[in-house]
């Protein structure tokens, strides 16, 4: 498949004619967003503190994970003392704050991790009152986190609930927590008129350039300012952009489970330069029904250059995996035979695209065409796919404390900062076993990964064949 017709010049042909500018490089890891939970099974687990958080970080690609553990329950009923508690990352702002959710039974409960304060504080419970009201937390949408313009070392978490019948009683509005408030509140919101979508069917959502963008990978992208002042004489203006033309999917796509996870595994949107970037693997059928072959899969990208303006992306460049496999492919470790998904792309160069081929994280260089690193990532079979705000694993640029550290160090954080090297070695002997877990998991389904490419839940299982 050949690239789009465009009016002005790929953004690869501008960048061959002159060099671009040198900017200071951030540290940036791949954080993986489940999150490693310890307890109370052995005495060295009990050595760390109530709600006391490590971040485990290492030079991508291999995985950086945040471990979080709790002595008492989240939950005040002590009646439910045997029902499975998981925790999310939901969010990873590049100041210093981690926003995450902790699940036990039917309670979800919300955290703040500072990573310069190294401080964790959970947060209170929507009212009854605004609950009633219809104004709780939908464990259906996705959460947003956002530094506050307005006041310095604050955050907002933000969770859009868009009205699918335009009913006065249920109008469009943002769920809002101030950090500087300390409170829920809601604001009201109006949407964009012309080419607008009912926000109903996003799949995550990130911070960048001052909003928040809900990301609809069928077929587009909401944002706006979350942070307008609650005075102002107009509410915040919900804005709706849709994907390149030849991108954009049906309106019943997304409400496909199986086809949602297609998507999902081919399609992203992420902060890379400063500039957002969607990266999508073409060649492949989206038709569940028709049993089509892989045809050349290429890794195709543009840049969201002006996003109110009329031409709002720009393409930047299209790479078949053919043109690395027959070099650097197979000297990496990985399959041929096999479509990778897409992962993330690196914050500091647009043409490094990472790909998760089984448990292996890998970096596809497009301007060189070649892979420039890979590493197994340990992430169990059953969590690659999780819904949630924010993917699987995604680059979480290092605010200035932590980035200052030699990667491949551990950070603790809470209600105690300092310990002993060798409670942090005890600490990292229990990762290291949740680690292990997942790669014994991976092995168990080595010998029937490639026996189909659809399991009988529905669900995508692993990647085509070409």
């Amino acid at each position: 498949m050949s690239a789009p017709e465009v009016e002005e010049p790929s953004r690869a042909r501008q960048e061959a004619k002159q060099e671009p500018e040198s900017k200071p490089l951030r540290k940036w890891v791949a954080l993986v967003s489940s999150v490693v939970l310890l307890g109370n099974e052995n005495e060295r687990d009990q050595e760390i503190a109530v709600n006391d958080v490590l971040l485990d970080i290492n030079d991508p690609p291999l995985p950086s994970y945040l471990v979080l553990r709790q002595r008492h329950r989240v939950g005040p009923d002590p009646r439910r003392n045997h029902e499975p508690r998981s925790a999310y990352i939901l969010a990873a702002d590049r100041s210093a704050c981690i926003l995450l959710q902790v699940v036990e039974g039917n309670r979800r409960d919300l955290f703040l991790c500072d990573t310069y304060k190294r401080a964790v504080t959970i947060l209170p419970r929507v009212s009854y009152i605004q609950a009633c009201k219809g104004h709780g937390i939908s464990p259906h949408r996705s959460i947003g986190l956002i530094a506050d313009p307005h006041h310095r070392g604050h955050y907002e978490v933000v969770q859009l609930h868009s009205s699918t019948s335009g009913s006065d009683n249920q109008p469009n509005r943002l769920l809002c927590y101030s950090t500087a408030t300390r409170g829920w509140f809601t604001r009201g919101l109006t949407l964009q008129q012309s080419r607008m979508r009912k926000p109903f069917s996003e799949t995550g959502v990130l911070a960048h350039d001052g909003r928040l963008w809900w990301l609809a990978l069928a077929y587009g992208v909401f944002f706006c300012n979350p942070c307008t002042p609650l005075f102002e004489p107009r509410p915040a203006q919900l804005h709706f952009l849709p994907l390149p033309a030849d991108c954009v999917l049906d309106v019943y796509v997304p409400f496909d489970p199986l086809v949602k996870t297609l998507i999902d595994q081919r399609r992203c949107v992420r902060p890379s330069e400063g500039k957002l970037r969607f990266v999508e693997i073409r060649g492949l059928s989206y038709n569940e029904f028709v049993d089509v072959a892989p045809t050349n899969p290429t890794v195709w990208m543009w840049t969201l250059d002006d996003p109110e303006g009329p031409n709002p992306w720009t393409f930047e460049y299209e790479v078949a995996f053919a043109e690395i496999w027959d070099d650097t492919y197979a000297d990496a470790g990985l399959l041929p035979s096999k479509v990778p998904r897409v992962a993330l792309v690196d914050p500091n160069d647009h043409y490094v695209v990472y790909f998760f081929q089984g448990s292996k994280l890998f970096g596809l260089d497009a301007r060189d065409k070649k892979i420039v690193a890979c590493k197994e990532c340990l992430i169990e079979r059953n969590q690659q796919m999780f819904p949630s705000s924010r993917p699987i694993i995604d680059a979480w640029e290092l605010p200035g404390d932590v980035a200052t550290m030699t990667l491949h160090e551990t950070i603790m954080f809470g209600r105690h900062s300092l310990y002993s090297e060798e409670k942090k070695r005890e600490v990292m002997e229990s990762i290291d076993y949740c680690l292990e877990q997942a790669r014994l998991e991976w092995a168990r389904d080595a010998d029937t990964s490639d026996e189909s490419s659809v399991n009988t839940s529905g669900q995508a299982d692993d990647e085509p064949e070409i």
